[in-house]
């Protein structure tokens, strides 16, 4: 089925989140293991991500959270703990992602026939910025900072559809996650399935389908129906 409009999620959905970071892991804490660094701040940055109360007004940025966060998995691993210049500069490297190779054509493509939009946790500041260095173009940029709440409240859907002038029916999310796919499921939406065996670093660790339980199932952006 086609839709009328495409959400999509961003952090390992388009864009590469394991390679930067672990680089940049490997530069700042080059005794521990970057790659097991790097999924262990990326859970840490989940825990805080499903604890953390928001709203328009009252909004706590990502960006702290990822620095706060560095901080932490840092003592974790046995380091001592950096300070504050040390933590905001290592977590810098999660507004450097990169594309998935099949996402730029993929995107133009699908945005020749559909209303395409971002539906990330991420700041807004982050993904203008980091869309604009890419060299990326949506109809419009939407995140969680927009909605005070983060994924997978089904708030955050609804208010995206509206602002988008679509039914649930009409749209679908795009994500590589299940929580967020089930999430957008629950009121209504279609759903698209990413597979991406590189986000965490190693195949065994991605998200699959093996269920089928989604509406589609792509390896790669351009073979979105």
């Amino acid at each position: 089925m086609r839709y009328k409009a495409y959400l999509f999620d961003v952090q390992g959905t388009l864009l590469d989140f394991f390679e930067p970071v672990s680089r940049t892991v490997a530069e700042q804490v080059p005794e521990v293991d970057a790659g097991a660094f790097t999924r262990a701040w990326r859970a840490d940055y989940f825990d805080r991500v499903s604890n953390l109360t928001q709203s328009v007004d009252d909004w706590t940025r990502v960006q702290d959270l990822y620095a706060d966060g560095f901080a932490d998995v840092c003592e974790t691993f046995g380091l001592p703990r950096p300070d504050a210049a040390t933590a905001e500069a290592a977590a810098a490297s999660w507004q450097r992602l990169i594309p998935w190779p099949d996402v730029p054509a993929g995107l133009a493509a699908l945005r020749s026939r559909a209303t395409i939009a971002t539906l990330s946790n991420t700041d807004m500041a982050t993904m203008v910025n980091l869309f604009k260095h890419l060299g990326i173009s949506w109809d419009t940029v939407l995140t969680a900072e927009v909605f005070g709440c983060f994924k997978p409240d089904p708030v955050v859907y609804r208010r995206a559809l509206r602002y988008l002038g679509v039914a649930p029916s009409e749209a679908a999310m795009v994500a590589a996650h299940p929580y967020d796919l089930r999430a957008a499921r629950e009121i209504g939406m279609g759903t698209v399935f990413v597979s991406r065996p590189l986000e965490y670093g190693d195949p065994v660790l991605a998200h699959t389908d093996a269920d089928g339980e989604f509406d589609q199932e792509v390896s790669g952006i351009h073979q979105i129906r």
